[in-house]
């Protein structure tokens, strides 16, 4: 037994040491050129296969074309990065860069497909020319990339109740904010998308996401009926409702007695969120081979 445990700690140290001295890799399959620094040739594969479903997905939903010449590089080691981050925020795990660059890093190579549909977007919106505000940028970026941060929802909550709130507008300076300050200003920007396209169907998104002469403050009111002020009314008054329970827990003495009820409502959300990707998996496993993009 003992040798065996010695003959196992052996491999594993093999293996860590041939990954961490594994060459750099390039992978080029049409317009799209995939980057690792660390030799990570099943990364690239699954990063194309991504980059191939989300082309058709653009294009169904949005009818936008991500179809440019476009470089995408991972890095486990950032100061590895041929182009300079030192404008990149240190809580930032990806950026993309005029539709034609995107760059993603960090350890937590687990986040990295997710971080890769996140950025795709950006660079779809940069490739087009499409010009929209930063917070329904970034929330669409997260809604279409199934993103939410449990920690933001608790500062949604919490700014909500305290008004605190970040005016929608303000979220144009998002990259100079510090953490926690971001990570609310993303949750915002989630939270107002979720609602924009809970009323108004996501068929309104490629009517949104134009590039023609109109500005895009004229754009929303032509297609929704009402100016960007009174939209965030609107969507805070419907935060206010929602996070009513927020402001009891603001009130001395009664926030230690309601705090385990916020818990235990963000574990049924997150359990009925996954409850709910399950049932989806289930109901596309019994229909049969089919386009998997209707336009």
């Amino acid at each position: 037994m003992w040798n065996r445990n010695i003959f196992r700690l052996i491999i594993f140290q093999l293996i860590i040491i041939s990954f961490i001295f594994a060459e750099p890799i390039m992978y080029k399959s049409g317009k799209i050129t995939l980057f690792s620094d660390r030799g990570d040739t099943t990364l690239l594969l699954k990063a194309n296969q991504l980059i191939r479903d989300e082309q058709q997905y653009y294009e169904a939903l949005f009818g936008l074309r991500l179809d440019k010449e476009l470089e995408i590089r991972f890095y486990y080691n950032p100061k590895q990065a041929d182009s300079p981050l030192h404008a990149v925020p240190y809580w930032s795990a990806g950026i993309a860069r005029a539709g034609s660059e995107i760059m993603i890093y960090g350890k937590n190579r687990n986040q990295w497909l997710a971080t890769l549909k996140h950025e795709l977007f950006h660079a779809l919106l940069g490739q087009n020319e499409v010009n929209i505000p930063v917070w329904l940028n970034e929330g669409l970026a997260q809604w279409h990339a199934g993103q939410m941060d449990w920690g933001g929802f608790m500062e949604l909550g919490t700014a909500t109740a305290r008004g605190q709130l970040i005016p929608l507008v303000d979220l144009d300076v998002i990259l100079s904010f510090n953490h926690k300050r971001a990570s609310l200003a993303y949750a915002q920007a989630l939270d107002a998308t979720r609602f924009l396209i809970k009323h108004q169907g996501e068929s309104i998104l490629p009517y949104l996401l134009r590039a023609d002469e109109l500005s895009f403050k004229e754009r929303f009111k032509a297609e929704t009926g009402e100016d960007l002020i009174n939209f965030e009314i609107d969507w805070r008054e419907d935060l206010e409702q929602r996070f009513w329970f927020f402001k009891i827990s603001q009130i001395p003495g009664v926030l230690w007695a309601v705090s385990p009820m916020i818990v235990i409502l963000a574990w049924y959300l997150k359990r009925r969120r996954g409850k709910k990707m399950l049932d989806e998996w289930e109901q596309q496993e019994a229909i049969e081979d089919g386009p998997k993009y209707l336009a």
